[in-house]
């Protein structure tokens, strides 16, 4: 199911043109407003926000697709649990961007 929710992200991605926010090919920019977008949702995610509360946050459907892969994690028992969970879906919702860009 997350990977379904991967694709969709980032498959939707390329409905909006890049051009639009970087520069460059090689600027990163909207990477990382993508990134800050992820840690936000898992935040949300890993507070045990309710998910309706968290979609009033979401605009467009790749945004909502990307708090839907948030909310497919588990929640983590410990303050540090939490904030591993936060650091990996930035992490990986960044690279993930930068390998579409590429």
């Amino acid at each position: 199911m997350k990977n379904i929710y991967t694709a969709l992200l980032f498959g939707g991605m390329w409905l909006f043109p890049l051009s639009t926010y970087a520069e460059s090919p090689g600027d990163t920019k909207v990477c990382e407003e993508w990134a800050s977008k992820a840690g936000s949702y898992m935040l949300f995610r890993q507070m045990n926000t309710p998910i309706y509360e968290a979609m009033e946050n979401a605009m467009g459907n790749v945004t909502r697709g990307l708090l839907l892969s948030a909310y497919q994690q588990p929640v983590a028992e410990t303050n540090e649990g939490k904030q591993q969970a936060i650091d990996n879906f930035k992490n990986q919702t960044y690279g993930d961007c930068i390998s579409q860009m590429e």
